[in-house]
């Protein structure tokens, strides 16, 4: 289960949870005339249903941002050429990972990030073929699209001499604010869409 789905299921849970015991209580308490049982209903419906509703919407508006991308983006063949860890989403105790994909465009190697929503490379493996799409400088990876299928210029891709952040006019970096995925023009900056944070990216290819 990807980060994204556990978030969905485990927050929906627990409003699950949050109604089914907070109405209990708060019949119980109507039933035994009980004051503090309502008490008792109401945390757990503030509580379960809270923190359950932030889980799922976190998951849910994940999910639809990456169903958006893919929808309306640009799509792209390449290699998953490397992985970076996402510390915005956690499962298990462990970071979930994104995968460095690079491709070719209008004959340059290019490279962007995508999350998974996996803790591991299992299904992920580095080497693959894989197609992404792009739209804003936020990449996702198009489902079932990862295979062992040759691809021109693969060899070039995965060249670990080359540096495709100095080939590009824009490199992929997550937003050290909101972790968003987006393309920042190299020795220029730009705003986050999502948070608003300017980012620039300096010619040796860090991002502040």
């Amino acid at each position: 289960m990807n980060a994204n789905r556990f978030f969905k299921v485990f927050g929906l849970f627990f409003v699950g949870m949050g109604l089914l015991l907070g109405i209990g209580f708060i019949a119980g308490s109507i039933m035994t005339h009980e004051g503090t049982l309502i008490f008792i209903g109401v945390m757990f419906l503030a509580i379960f249903c809270g923190v359950g509703g932030l889980l799922a919407w976190l998951g849910i508006s994940a999910e639809r941002r990456a169903e958006k991308i893919v929808e309306s983006g640009t799509a792209y063949m390449g290699k998953i050429y490397d992985y970076v860890e996402d510390h915005e989403y956690i499962v298990n105790g462990q970071p979930t990972l994104s995968v460095i994909v690079r491709y070719m465009k209008d004959g340059v190697v290019k490279q962007a990030v995508a999350r998974t929503g996996q803790p591991d490379t299992a299904q992920y493996p580095r080497g693959a073929t894989v197609s992404i799409s792009i739209l804003n400088g936020e990449a996702a990876i198009i489902p079932g699209s990862v295979s062992n299928a040759a691809i021109p210029d693969e060899a070039l891709l995965m060249d670990r001499d080359i540096d495709a952040e100095k080939l590009s006019t824009s490199i992929g970096a997550a937003c050290p604010n909101c972790g968003a995925t987006l393309m920042v023009p190299v020795g220029m900056s730009t705003v986050c869409p999502y948070c608003g944070r300017k980012i620039k990216a300096a010619e040796d290819g860090s991002v502040i």
